[in-house]
């Protein structure tokens, strides 16, 4: 009689326990959806704020490529206004399908549709006007204004609709926080009356709780490492800027000078200046490097590459250094070596010289090999795992430091002397360039007998065509006077630069004119009239980009030439300004550079002169009596060298092709009796034998001199 009751009180405590379980669950996946849905709105939220900046974005670019189809007449800016017309549509309607449920924003987004058809409706009006009536009536009907109110109204409307975003992200994230609070309340209720329920609600509810916590840090981090990428990059941006504009100054005056100069003494001191400056501008382009690679903006440019080439390079480079030092410098490549392979030819010649160049730094006697190697793929005929070895006798570095020696600004060999202080970014950026370019480098070393470092570059295509040839930067002399006279205006707020580019031009045909700022620059182009113009970026008053549109507004100079001349190192300033400006200079620049970029706007003389200065040594022309009938013989034989053998072998300084150039000077000298020939190629000679780069340089500048002056003696007779 006892059992009975005892047994249905029992059924119902269950009972009531499972109800109230059953209940909880029920509760609580109930607020679980309520969190679903307004987490969905919140996301929701998210996306329609995207699509807002997106349809803002597609209307500034419309503008932009109007703009510049407008002062250029080129209809590759158009482009950016093609897809803009193509991509609103679909834009508006994602916009107008995720704004539907809401009448304010339904209204705004409707209006926003509609201004941006007038928007658009005006820049072809306005690029018609440009095609069929030219620039001054398209120019006409962007100054009167009615585009700006346009944009105005547009951005105003856009404005409202970014206004209302945060409010209803912020409202949305409220009610998702008081929605997990209930939720986390019934899970524990849930979890009281049922062992299972309970202990999955309350998982539940510390899953929901961390997750915020982790996504909340998240994004804090996220949002401090994008502040403090783009503090960095600013800061790299502005430091590289501030230290290219004296170093401009340094190197081009230096260069100035070393055509002045003759006195041994100083010559040697001018030697130690450029060259310290040149230590620093590598230096500055090594953290350049690591920053670029570092932000993921450096860009492979793949092109047939014979890795051959690089042996001839390391032996020209560090022929020199390796000799002094008493090291033998050996590179080897394999037999099976294809002639041509797809890489990023400059990078990969970056790294076997910085690996070269760290080895020559920490070696002091035995030997340096390099030595270049492929493997075959056996699943791909057409590719080949490129193998890069650079081995040394130096000093080696501790097996616990082997690690260390990749991180920047970090030097971890078993030493390091006054003697071998670096910058510690070499190795760094080998190794993040060799992953860039899907490499991995390895290192082994013994302390006392030296170290080895492996590249091993996988996947490599071979390629079918030929090899492109090895074309070093011109680092001999330029005559601007080979370019017709010209009427250059120069404008840069730093009295030094304008000094440079003075001295640059002093003796020339040419007229140049100067300005400080970029009002300067607009009125003088307007009263100087000049064939071009040198223009700095960075300047007081009127920046350089807005003086080149403002020159190019006035009558007759549409068309005038424009130089960007800026110290700025950010890939994409650069890429910016080549569309803006006719050309682009990146300070420091060289005397050559500054010519290269010339000759792609001015003519050149049907008949050029006689350079009247030439950068490097000058042979004197030590003769007794008159010289030999033949040498007018000789000096036709030079001239035909000078256009055909010597160029190449004065931009390559390949010391192989240098010695043989001697030779045949020699050869030539000793037929004609040309003394001050022999003596001119008797010391190229000794040059070239003991890989005396630098010295190798100057002498085959002066050839053009020698040739001058023979031809001089000979018409003399």
């Amino acid at each position: 009689m006892i059992r009975s009751p005892n047994k249905q009180v029992y059924k119902n405590v269950v009972l009531i326990w499972i109800s109230l379980s059953i209940a909880s669950v029920i509760l609580s996946g109930a607020n679980w959806f309520q969190l679903s849905r307004e987490l969905k709105a919140a996301t929701q939220a998210t996306i329609t704020q995207d699509s807002i900046n997106a349809l803002f974005q597609s209307l500034i670019d419309a503008e932009t490529a109007q703009r510049g189809f407008t002062i250029t007449g080129d209809e590759t800016f158009l482009e950016p206004l093609n897809q803009a017309e193509a991509r609103l549509p679909g834009q508006f309607d994602k916009l107008i399908g995720l704004v539907h449920r809401d009448p304010t924003l339904l209204k705004r987004a409707t209006e926003l549709r509609e201004l941006a058809g007038v928007s658009l409706a005006h820049q072809r009006n306005t690029v018609k006007l440009r095609r069929e009536h030219g620039a001054k009536a398209a120019g006409d009907l962007v100054k009167s204004g009615q585009g700006k109110l346009i944009t105005d109204a547009v951005r105003q409307k856009v404005n409202e609709l970014r206004e209302f975003q945060p409010t209803l992200a912020s409202s949305t994230s409220r009610h998702a926080q008081g929605k997990l609070l209930q939720a986390s309340l019934t899970s524990l209720v849930a979890g009281a009356l049922g062992i299972g329920a309970g202990l999955l609600a309350f998982y539940l509810a510390r899953v929901g709780l961390r997750q915020e916590v982790r996504e909340r840090q998240l994004l804090q981090a996220t949002l401090q490492a994008e502040h403090d990428s783009h503090e960095k990059s600013a800061f790299v941006a502005n430091m590289s800027h501030e230290i290219r504009t004296p170093m401009n100054a340094i190197l081009g005056f230096s260069e100035l000078l070393s055509a002045e100069i003759q006195e041994p003494k100083h010559r040697h001191y001018l030697q130690s200046i450029r060259a310290s400056a040149g230590a620093l501008l590598h230096l500055i382009n090594d953290i350049l490097d690591m920053s670029k690679v570092d932000a993921g903006v450096v860009e492979l440019h793949l092109e047939p590459t014979d890795p051959r080439e690089v042996c001839e390079f390391i032996t020209t480079m560090f022929g020199g250094p390796a000799a002094k030092k008493g090291i033998q410098l050996e590179c080897h490549v394999a037999d099976n070596l294809p002639r041509a392979l797809l890489l990023d030819r400059v990078r990969f010649r970056q790294l076997v010289v910085n690996l070269v160049g760290n080895a020559i730094k920490f070696t002091d006697r035995g030997r340096i090999q390099t030595d270049i190697s492929c493997e075959r793929q056996t699943d791909a005929t057409s590719r080949v795992t490129l193998v890069i070895q650079v081995e040394d006798t130096g000093v080696g570095i501790p097996k616990d430091r082997l690690d260390a020696i990749f991180k920047p600004f970090v030097q971890a060999g078993s030493h390091v002397d006054k003697d071998r202080m670096g910058t510690g970014l070499g190795l760094a950026i080998v190794q993040r360039m060799t992953r860039l370019m899907g490499g991995t480098v390895t290192v082994a070393s013994v302390v006392g007998q030296g170290s080895a470092f492996h590249l091993r570059f996988p996947d490599i295509v071979v390629s079918a065509r030929l090899p492109i040839s090895e074309a070093a930067d011109p680092l001999g002399p330029a005559n601007f006077d080979d370019l017709q006279p010209a009427k250059i205006l120069v404008v840069d707020d730093n009295e030094t630069n304008c000094e440079l580019v003075r001295g640059i031009f002093a003796g020339t045909h040419h007229q140049l004119e100067y300005g400080i700022d970029g009002i300067q620059a607009v009125e003088k182009a307007q009263s100087f009239r000049p064939d071009l113009v040198l223009l700095d970026i960075r300047m007081p008053k009127m920046n350089g980009r807005e003086a080149v549109e403002e020159i190019h507004k006035r009558a007759g100079l549409e068309l005038l030439p424009v130089i960007a001349v800026t110290a700025s190192s950010l890939l994409d300033e650069e890429k910016s300004l080549r569309q803006v400006f006719s050309g682009y200079l990146r300070k420091p620049f060289t005397r050559r550079e500054l010519f290269n970029e010339l000759s792609v706007f001015l003519p050149k003389r049907a008949k050029p002169q006689e350079p009247e200065k030439v950068v490097g040594p000058a042979p004197a022309l030590e003769r007794s009596g008159q010289p030999p009938e033949d040498w007018r013989e000789l000096a036709a034989q030079l001239r035909g060298l000078e256009v055909q053998e010597w160029p190449a072998v004065r931009d390559t300084l390949a010391v192989n092709e240098t010695r043989e150039f001697a030779r045949r000077l020699e050869t030539l000298a000793r037929k004609s009796s040309c003394e001050p020939l022999l003596d001119y190629a008797q010391t190229l000679g000794h040059h070239a034998e003991t890989y005396a780069v630098d010295s190798i340089e100057e002498q085959l500048q002066g050839f053009p001199v020698v040739i001058a002056r023979v031809e001089r003696s000979a018409n003399e007779t």
